[in-house]
């Protein structure tokens, strides 16, 4: 079987914690893994299951051009943040090109440079972009955003009677 390019290590290493294959070695390159998964494939009769590999993958939204190309709209913006909103030394004529980019590179949120990007010009002007992420995205900054606040130290307050002796 022929596993499509469109499908990365990871989404091949996903597919196969998801399915408990546990022989296979996860730090080899993406050509070994495939190796192993379609050995394993040939050897359980499990082609039909995983048939699916060999179309292009469906969760997966942009080639790396195009996501090179978003990138440097949010780079774009967040430069146009850093100069102070000042419109004469970007690349946008008004606020309305900045909002028509934003809303073009808002389907884009699981790119960081994105919510970085639309999280300034929330912050700026009145109207509220919303960043569309996948699921797996949205659970992954939940996490870390739970470990920060877990991190950070806490107030104690005790209250009662201390007795402080000077000699």
């Amino acid at each position: 079987m022929r596993i499509h390019e469109t499908y990365t290590k990871k989404d091949i290493v996903k597919i196969i914690e998801e399915n408990n294959i546990n022989h296979i070695d996860f730090k080899s390159t993406r050509y070994e893994i495939v190796k192993e998964f379609n050995k394993w494939i040939a050897e359980n009769c499990c082609h039909e299951k995983f048939s699916f590999l060999e179309g292009e993958n469906k969760n997966k939204k942009l080639t790396i051009k195009e996501r090179n190309e978003i990138i440097i709209k949010a780079q774009q913006i967040i430069s146009l943040h850093k100069n102070g909103y000042n419109y004469s030394s970007s690349c946008y004529k008004d606020k309305n090109d900045l909002l028509k980019e934003c809303l073009d590179i808002s389907n884009y949120g699981d790119i960081s440079s994105v919510r970085r990007a639309i999280k300034f010009v929330n912050n700026k002007y009145p109207f509220f972009i919303e960043l569309n992420m996948s699921d797996e995205t949205k659970n992954k900054l939940d996490h870390k955003i739970q470990l920060k606040k877990d991190a950070t130290p806490k107030l104690f307050v005790k209250v009662g009677k201390v007795k402080v002796l000077f000699d």
